[in-house]
């Protein structure tokens, strides 16, 4: 009979799930990052960069040079990019060990399930299959010549 199943124990698609939730966040801090630089730069017309605002009053704060602010946006678009290239690599890590998985059978995918999607030992793993910890070695080291794991 298998163990219930506890909430702290670990499952790779809801960690690949986290870091693509966390990652969609801080892209979404850099681009409040850029709205803000150019708003206290004065650069925000309706194409973008329209200008500086001279008739203003000088205010108390920081005062950003236009190559300051260029230079913060920059960063943080290539901080944007960054991420967003991590979080496409998630998602097709994620994809390919669905497809992994689904395309195991019997054995097999109970290895992979319990080896690398909940991510347990081996002892852990085999005793939750009901093998052996040397036959589910030698599932795991036959699945791992295949390019599997």
């Amino acid at each position: 009979m298998a163990k219930p199943i506890k909430k702290t124990e670990r499952n790779l698609f809801d960690e690949i799930d986290l870091k693509i939730m966390l990652i969609g966040e801080q892209i979404k801090n850099h681009q409040r990052s850029i709205e803000k630089a150019m708003k206290m730069a004065g650069l925000n017309g309706p194409a973008g960069i329209s200008g500086i605002d001279y008739s203003r009053e000088s205010t108390k704060g920081v005062h950003l040079s236009f190559d300051e602010v260029l230079h913060m946006i920059q960063l943080d678009q290539e901080r944007i990019e960054k991420l967003k290239k991590e979080r496409s690599e998630l998602r097709k890590s994620k994809k390919r060990i669905e497809k992994i998985y689904k395309s195991l059978a019997g054995a097999e995918a109970k290895v992979y399930y319990w080896r690398v999607i909940r991510k347990l030992t081996q002892e852990a793993a085999a005793d939750e299959i009901g093998f052996s910890v040397r036959h589910f070695q030698r599932i795991e080291a036959g699945m791992r010549d295949q390019g599997l794991i």
